[in-house]
């Protein structure tokens, strides 16, 4: 089979004047006071009067189309720098280290896909200890445009497609739409500026063997929000937001 193109790989940096993810902000009083809710938003406001029982902060993620995987990486990243989950961040470098291997079974051009995997395993063996140490201020790292971070977050698309090209039996079903699982991937998942569903969240979260839930905060129902949860291990919590994902903290 030859080698596979990704349809998409970044080929410049994006403008800084918008940060990739903010500072921790207050939850939901940030949002209160910077999003336009009106009368006729009301539904939203109640919602997130919810969501502030069980959550205290967010990070606002720069909608770019990447707000999914930048979050991932980023509450991942940072999840894996807490020393109490060394076992973790050893077990997910050593998943990153034989990506390479999978991605070539799956039609991907290892010369082109190594170069983002060296950046994803900095960050995994370079990085987190730097910041363990105090050397190295880890939001600075993974919210800078020239760091290794940005080639992570695109690198974790073609991660997530792999992993459904390799899963025929679970994914199939759900995509006879598209001719293949490789053209599904190819048109849903791997161009920058397409954002995620729930299947590539559901093949991301396999893929790295940890928990993402998410908060819906959709408008329908002032007395309750839904929440989906996905995979199981260390947790990692988003807002969704009609076409925007963000980091939420519980309390």
């Amino acid at each position: 089979t030859p080698s596979e193109t990704p349809s998409e790989t970044p080929s410049e940096t994006p403008s800084p004047t918008v940060p990739f993810v903010s500072d921790l902000f207050p939850f939901p009083s940030h949002l209160l006071s910077t999003q336009n809710y009106s009368t006729s938003t009301s539904h939203f406001v109640a919602q997130l009067n919810l969501l502030s029982e069980t959550y205290s902060s967010i990070r606002i993620v720069k909608g770019d189309g990447s707000c999914f995987y930048r979050s991932f990486l980023y509450g991942l990243i940072t999840l894996l720098a807490e020393p109490e989950n060394e076992s973790e961040r050893l077990r997910i470098i050593e998943y990153v280290q034989k990506s390479i291997i999978t991605l070539e079974e799956q039609g991907y051009d290892p010369l082109i896909m190594e170069g983002f995997q060296e950046e994803l395993l900095e960050l995994l063996t370079s990085t987190i200890p730097s910041s363990r140490s105090g050397s190295l201020n880890l939001h600075t790292t993974l919210t800078d445009p020239h760091g290794p971070s940005q080639m992570s977050t695109w690198y974790c698309r073609p991660l997530c497609s792999s992993y459904i090209k390799s899963h025929p039996s679970t994914f199939t079903p759900f995509l006879l739409s598209y001719p293949s699982l490789s053209s599904y991937c190819k048109s849903e998942i791997e161009p920058s500026s397409i954002e995620s569903t729930e299947i590539s969240i559901q093949a991301i979260v396999k893929a790295f063997g940890v928990k993402v839930g998410v908060e819906y905060l959709d408008g329908h129902d002032e007395e309750k929000v839904v929440r989906h949860v996905f995979g199981e291990g260390l947790e990692i919590n988003m807002l969704y937001r009609p076409g925007h994902y963000d980091l939420i903290y519980k309390k």
